[in-house]
């Protein structure tokens, strides 16, 4: 008998500190909107070619436009013959859904990797890409 009375003040401590606490505001904060996941088509295709050392694509949102803040688009070309990355222009940032870029700097003759990047400028990390093969002839 001692042993339950000796039990039981700490079986009543252990329910109270697990108890759950209320919040002090009386309202659960509500979770941040979920944003569409970024989409969107380009113009060109695989073995693209170009007759001058630049070449236009446009890149155009198919999905709705992921915050109010706009996206990010941003360019990157890989030489597919030397692995060399070729500098490119700064990254554009609008609320436009269609969007002309330019590549530039495209070397003769060599077979290019033209990588084109879209993300929201307010999550970052709702982003997505597509490629495609370009030559200037």
């Amino acid at each position: 008998m001692n042993k339950t009375i000796a039990f039981l003040p700490i079986l009543i401590a252990s329910f109270i500190s697990c108890s759950k606490s209320s919040d002090a505001g009386g309202s659960t904060p509500t979770p941040p909107p979920v944003e569409t996941p970024v989409a969107f088509t380009i113009s060109a295709t695989n073995n693209s070619v170009s007759l001058t050392n630049g070449f236009a694509v446009t890149a155009t949102l198919s999905s709705t436009m992921p915050s109010s803040r706009g996206i990010t688009i941003e360019t990157t070309l890989v030489d597919q013959n030397t692995s060399a990355t070729i500098a490119q222009n700064a990254a554009v940032t609008g609320t436009a859904a269609a969007n002309n870029l330019q590549l530039i700097n495209l070397p003769q003759q060599h077979w290019c990797t033209a990588t084109i990047k879209v993300s929201s400028v307010a999550t970052p990390s709702n982003s997505t890409s597509q490629s495609f093969t370009v030559v200037y002839k």
